[in-house]
């Protein structure tokens, strides 16, 4: 018997050994899940606040029900609702996308169908301004649309404070198709039919200019940015350029990866490059990874357009001392967005985090001042040309100054 008893009681503690182990194994697993679904946002929380606004809907979708004589879509009520809902915190930058919004937004900066504009927005109005066309090449060029243009009606309806992704995404459509769009300049109203075409991003130009100043033009960090202008450098290098002119002029921003990469052809290996602070505090740098490349005298040419990663570039390489900046004050977008895809249809973009310079140079809504400001002429403001361009004047002359 006491034979048995030991056998019995060996198995009952490895029973329950196992039980533990399967245990303890789940709790894990479950947190582990719990953790990776939160990280994620897909854990949704409830909150009172919910509960009463869904109440005050069901209020407005009564009486809508009672009264209104049109027909009721359902997607596009819960779409607007959301929209409003997140509207509701006042940040120009955060927003629900639908899933064309999304799309267009996710595509915008590579080859895509429509007239070929670069749309933004004017911080003080919420315009949304034409910055210039991608070439003259495009619909929208030979039709007559010009930078500063203020989009008002796509199609007849009034886009006037829906926001430059709203109304990038009612532009394009599909290719031979036609686009109504009405703008202001001035006090001028216009309207143009413009026929929807493939437009071909272009992403960086390069030249040579006289005395030997090299230079650099791209409106948007694509995520090829860095490789093109690493070869569009050491190809005005093989040239002879002994200056650097790096024209972000109307460069509205894109992709951080690809600035960090441009700006470490710059810097010393292991400097500061950005610092960034989110809603909890929590500060993270980035650093240069590569050796220096760049060691000729360099002018960054920079306007009130000039925004987002454009500032990151333009921030670094004035706080090194590496570049002149010539121009007007920056745009001033000194926050980053993140987009949580799978939200109802679409996706939130939403702003997680506050940037600042190697020098913890504050430039959300303040921008960045150059160290020589120049004021396009009326002239160049009306017609740019390469001869009344009077700010890149400007640059071909500071630039042989250092």
């Amino acid at each position: 018997m006491e034979e048995e008893d030991k056998k019995y009681f060996q198995n009952v503690k490895i029973i329950l050994a196992i039980l533990i182990t399967f245990v303890v194994t789940l709790c894990g697993t479950i947190f582990i899940y719990y953790s990776y679904l939160s990280n994620r946002s897909l854990i949704v929380k409830k909150y009172d606040s919910s509960e009463e606004i869904s109440t005050y809907l069901d209020e407005v979708r009564t009486k809508i029900e009672d009264e209104y004589i049109g027909e009721i879509d359902d997607e596009a009520l819960k779409e607007a609702a959301i929209k409003g809902y997140v509207s509701g915190l006042g940040d120009q930058y955060t927003e629900y996308l639908t899933q064309s919004e999304w799309e267009n937004l996710s595509s915008e900066l590579s080859d895509f169908v429509g007239i070929g504009v670069y749309l933004t927005e004017n911080k003080n109005t919420n315009e949304t301004v034409i910055l210039g066309t991608v070439s003259e090449d495009t619909p929208a060029a030979k039709a007559g649309i010009k930078a500063g243009d203020i989009i008002i009606e796509v199609n007849l309806e009034d886009v006037s404070t829906k926001g430059s992704d709203y109304i990038s995404s009612k532009v394009k459509g599909e290719e031979g198709t036609k686009v109504k769009i009405k703008v202001k300049r001035g006090e001028e109203e216009l309207t143009f039919d413009i026929e929807r075409q493939s437009i071909k991003m272009y992403k960086i130009k390069s030249e040579m200019l006289e005395n030997n100043i090299g230079y650099i033009d791209f409106d948007s960090f694509t995520d090829t940015s860095d490789e093109e202008f690493a070869t569009a450098y050491d190809d005005l290098k093989s040239k002879g350029a002994k200056y650097l002119i790096v024209d972000l002029r109307d460069n509205s921003g894109g992709y951080v990866t690809s600035v960090l990469n441009i700006a470490d052809l710059f810097v010393e290996k292991g400097k500061t490059l950005l610092i960034t602070k989110n809603n909890k505090g929590e500060i993270q740098k980035e650093f240069s990874k590569t050796d220096k490349v760049i060691d000729i005298p360099v002018v960054v040419l920079v306007n009130n357009y000039s925004a987002s990663a454009s500032e990151i570039l333009t921030g670094i390489l004035k706080d090194y001392g590496i570049a002149k900046i010539v121009g007007t004050n920056t745009y001033g977008k000194g926050v980053m967005q993140t987009i949580f895809p799978n939200v109802y249809k679409g996706a939130l973009k939403i702003t997680t985090a506050e940037y600042f310079s190697p020098n913890e140079n504050k430039i959300n809504e303040v921008g960045i001042k150059p160290d020589v400001e120049v004021q396009l002429s009326e002239e160049a403001t009306e017609n740019l040309t390469r001869e009344n361009d009077n700010q890149l004047q400007k640059a071909i002359e500071v630039v042989q100054e250092k």
